[in-house]
């Protein structure tokens, strides 16, 4: 009793201090501001964990510089008293103390804030309140979230910015978004390092125009070194009507009723890990393009992995689409750079603007100019253009579906590789396509007699034996196409069959620095035609645009079959 009194006339007495003081040097660990560090800074590191007192210099109480002011830091605090530790971590960095901004534009980041969730929710800043199991932020604000949440929400409402820090966040609510930005200038979520945070909400919303467990009216923006796992069970996971960027940080989206990420407005993801889990498109764009600059994405979606209905770029990254109807699907697709590697039920990379029919070109493009893509269709075209169809550079190995009439590549416009390397194998001669735009590097297009297994290495060599590539299909395949700046003019080259391959790496079929011996050659071509030297070929590749002519049959499709 003694010491409990004793802690509250030393609490007492330091506000009544503090009140008196105009300028002390800063000192971490120094609550009251009394030039030295001791158990009344103790006392109010401890009322402030339990929501009864405000910390208004982060600086001040964040002892180990992790960016929060939580236990981490109470217990270091308790060492240094007890002397177990003379200095604290965060000293080995000079303080300094924030100046606030006279920008407008940046005034919002000067009221920085907490707020501690749980059976009673406590908070500290400007513009903060609480209604029932609701917060509602009405300021613009920098906010460290804690704690537990159950059938509540984080409600902003305010024409500034916002950020959340989410330190260990669990929120869930049953009739709506976990997290609800209805208006702000822009919305930001910052995963605090080392923590997993949480968000999921029910299977019906009191507000039907509400779309995501993680939803903005405006621009959002996620980052951090933190980890985000979110349980869509109503639509999506997370939403923008504006843009989305995404900075780092990992994402987990253990399921999603909808799109795991949807917005109006653009998708740009610079790096982190996303893992998403989709009903319908792991992320999908309306109005305007999705960027992919970096990170790793490994994505299973019921219908598309990436949808957009204007454009799709690929710069680079390591994507990996275990799962889904498309891999990509955009009037426009650009792949600059990254590894990809797509599994599909339909079309793997599919440009199309939906307007021209089986064989007419539609306008749209593919353009592939870098990166290793490894693409496997089980009933669809791989790689596939209702427009024009462009290889300028990387390394692209197909491997095509498992009967006709599907192909490995399907282009309504001109399909021209002018550099890299391609490697694809298909099941049926029938409309099956090589390159036929104009360009300075060359092709060879075999078929075969009979369909060659699956699973069974292939081998393009020279007439010297050096090999070229090898791939092993991962389904039966009747033809091959090759196209490789090491093919040349005059120049003879075989492809072989079955054999067996002693060392390299393999990597979605393509094996690098390996060695193949004996096999069946099944083909034997002299390179003497631009842009493809063909054998024993009766698909449909050499027809203009890479089709048949005229556009197809009367009706837009052959006889009989239900196109």
């Amino acid at each position: 009793m003694k010491k409990r009194w004793f802690l509250t006339a030393a609490v007492l007495f330091a506000f009544l201090a503090n009140s008196f003081v105009f300028s002390y040097a800063t000192v971490r660990g120094d609550l009251n501001y009394d030039g030295g560090v001791d158990s009344l800074d103790f006392g109010l590191y401890r009322m402030y964990l339990l929501g009864g007192h405000q910390i208004s210099d982060n600086t001040i109480s964040d002892l180990n510089a992790d960016g929060s002011s939580n236990s981490l830091d109470f217990g270091l605090l308790r060492k240094y008293l007890l002397g177990m530790i003379t200095t604290f971590p965060a000293d080995e960095a000079p303080i300094v103390t924030p100046t606030p901004s006279n920008d407008p534009e940046e005034a919002w980041k000067n009221n920085t804030g907490t707020i501690n969730l749980g059976n009673t929710i406590t908070y500290t800043g400007t513009g903060i309140s609480v209604s029932g199991s609701t917060v509602r932020i009405t300021s613009g604000g920098d906010h460290e979230v804690t704690g537990t949440l159950s059938n509540g929400m984080i409600y902003v409402n305010t024409k500034e910015r916002v950020k959340l820090r989410l330190n260990g966040v669990n929120i869930t609510n049953s009739t709506g978004p976990a997290i609800y930005f209805e208006d702000v200038d822009k919305g930001f979520i910052t995963l605090v390092e080392g923590t997993t945070n949480t968000l999921s909400d029910g299977w019906s919303y009191q507000n039907t125009e509400l779309k995501a467990t993680l939803f903005s009216n405006d621009d959002l923006e996620i980052k951090g070194k933190g980890t985000l796992n979110i349980t869509a069970n109503y639509n999506h996971a997370i939403c923008s009507d504006d843009d989305i960027i995404i900075e780092n940080g990992t994402i987990n989206v253990l399921s999603a009723a909808n799109d795991g990420i949807h917005t109006n407005g653009s998708i740009k993801v610079k790096g982190g890990t996303l893992n998403i889990t989709a009903t319908k498109d792991a992320l999908q764009t309306e109005d305007e393009d999705m960027l992919i600059q970096d990170g790793k994405l490994t994505l299973s979606a019921g219908s598309q992995a990436f949808k957009s209905d204007t454009g799709v770029v690929i710069n680079g990254g390591t994507i990996t689409v275990t799962k889904s109807k498309e891999g990509v699907e955009a009037p426009n697709i650009t792949i600059n750079g990254g590894t990809i590697n797509i599994s599909s039920t339909d079309d793997c990379l599919n440009a199309t603007n939906g307007t021209g029919g089986m064989f007419n070109d539609d306008g749209s493009q593919l353009i592939i100019s870098g990166g290793n893509i490894y693409l496997e269709a089980s009933t669809g075209d791989a790689l596939d253009s209702n427009g024009k169809l462009t290889i300028e550079g990387g390394t692209v190995v197909v491997h095509g579906p498992q009967s006709q009439p599907e192909v490995a590549i399907d282009s309504n416009g001109t399909f021209t590789v002018t550099g890299g390397t391609l490697i694809a194998t298909g099941p049926s001669g029938l409309m099956a396509q090589y390159p036929t735009g104009a360009s300075s590097q060359y092709s060879i297009a075999a078929m075969f007699s009979s369909s060659q297994p699956a699973n069974s290495p292939v081998c393009v060599k020279d007439s010297t034996g050096k090999e070229l590539i090898i791939t092993r299909p991962k389904r039966n395949y009747i033809y091959v196409v090759f196209s490789s700046p090491e093919l040349k003019q005059g120049s003879t080259y075989t492809i072989y069959s079955g054999g067996n391959v002693s060392g390299g790496t393999e990597a979605n079929g393509l094996i690098t620095g390996g060695t193949y011996n004996g096999g069946t050659a099944l083909a034997t071509i002299t390179v003497n035609t631009s842009p493809t030297t063909t054998s024993n070929w009766n698909g449909g590749g050499g027809f203009p645009g890479g089709g048949f002519p005229g556009g197809g049959f009367p009706g837009g499709g052959f006889p009989g079959w239900g196109w």
